[in-house]
């Protein structure tokens, strides 16, 4: 299977292409389309997109319905991650949802939200956080509630003692360590992800 996934930035982009290969198996193929940040969805999906615009989900519309037609259905699948930050979580996945209605033919198309932010994976695997920062204070996530909305990637620049947010790199070293054991981690946002993988890949879940 040929696995396309649609991410905001290059901060995603390095983590999928360290941790991806670590977790599909051989098998199956990858790539990874980074945006220039998150975007709005426009007003009305079925307009050429701005070409000032190149956020994810101002282009995502139109990627959409060009791949619709490009991709092969039995081979070709879609996934499509985005950082929830503020919004209302069920709002944003019945809009993602209903762009489905735009796509002909229909392709295999799945969108997961990484809850709040991309980071929420990594404050899920205490282990790899220390294994990529061995200097890491992880007391400073003693009242961390998994996938709050707390200001995520703050508070793991702070458990890294970061002096800046080169989120790229965070996302090299992380992608190479953190756990391909989705079933046990404590972020719900990163199992579904996972699942989805899995699933679009036709590998076995259960």
């Amino acid at each position: 299977m040929r696995l396309h996934f649609l991410v905001e930035g290059l901060s995603e982009q390095a983590f999928l292409e360290a941790w991806l290969p670590r977790f599909l198996p051989p098998a199956h193929s990858f790539r990874v389309y980074p945006h220039r940040g998150k975007g709005r969805l426009p007003v009305n999906p079925t307009t050429a997109p701005d070409p000032l615009q190149q956020g994810l989900l101002d282009q995502l519309p139109a990627k959409l319905r060009a791949w619709s037609r490009a991709f092969d259905p039995a081979t070709d699948r879609v996934i499509v991650l985005v950082d929830l930050d503020m919004d209302d979580c069920h709002a944003l996945k019945r809009q993602l949802l209903d762009l489905l209605n735009f796509c002909e033919p229909q392709l295999t198309i799945r969108f997961r939200l990484a809850i709040e932010e991309l980071e929420a994976f990594y404050l899920s695997d205490r282990r790899a956080i220390r294994q990529a920062f061995p200097r890491a204070r992880l007391y400073r996530m003693e009242s961390y509630m998994q996938d709050s909305i707390c200001g995520t990637w703050e508070l793991f620049q702070q458990v890294i003692g970061a002096t800046s947010d080169d989120k790229r790199a965070w996302a090299q070293a992380m992608g190479s360590v953190l756990t391909t054991d989705w079933r046990a981690t404590p972020s719900p946002s990163f199992r579904q992800f996972c699942r989805a993988i899995l699933l679009l890949a036709g590998e076995p879940v259960d």
